[in-house]
């Protein structure tokens, strides 16, 4: 039975830990997006992204609306990216704020695809870390209950 539980105590600070760093890699890749916005239009046909800078400007077109100034993109991207670094953290932290993280990540990185994303897959990391970070906290939840019961009996004997 203690081993059952070491494993299962080993897979969620691995959980926790491959949640964190898909928060992060996320969030690092939508700031990154954030500030390309900020960068002179030309920025993008250097780097040879005009075709996600028009599928962005396409994608507002069809909603039938015009385009938000690349500022205002670039803005919402980085707020977005500080948020889900806040996530990140949270997930990172102990069994009472890994659902608050994981909602964060999850929420932010469904946000920033109206920003591009983090060049999408930055939103695809964040969505996967996020639902890590709430699934960690489920069992984190149950071993943290679990526990001390276990403990108290293990000290009377």
């Amino acid at each position: 039975m203690q081993l059952s539980r070491l494993k299962g105590e080993n897979a969620l600070k691995g959980l926790g830990n491959i949640a964190f760093f898909l928060s992060l890699i996320a969030g690092i890749l939508i700031l990154i997006n954030g500030i390309l916005w900020f960068a002179d239009s030309t920025l993008f046909d250097n780097l040879g992204l005009g075709g996600f800078r028009t599928s962005l400007t396409g994608f507002f077109n069809m909603l039938g609306s015009n385009p938000p100034p690349p500022s205002l993109l670039g803005g919402m991207a980085i707020l977005c990216a500080i948020i889900v670094f806040i996530g990140a953290y949270y997930v990172h932290m102990p069994a009472a704020y890994e659902m608050v993280g994981g909602i964060l990540v999850l929420v932010l990185s469904i946000i920033s695809l109206t920003t591009g994303g983090g060049f999408i897959v930055g939103a695809i990391l964040g969505m996967i870390g996020g639902i890590l970070g709430m699934a960690r906290t489920r069992e984190s939840v149950e071993e943290a209950v679990v526990k001390p019961k276990d403990q108290e009996e293990h000290e009377r004997f």
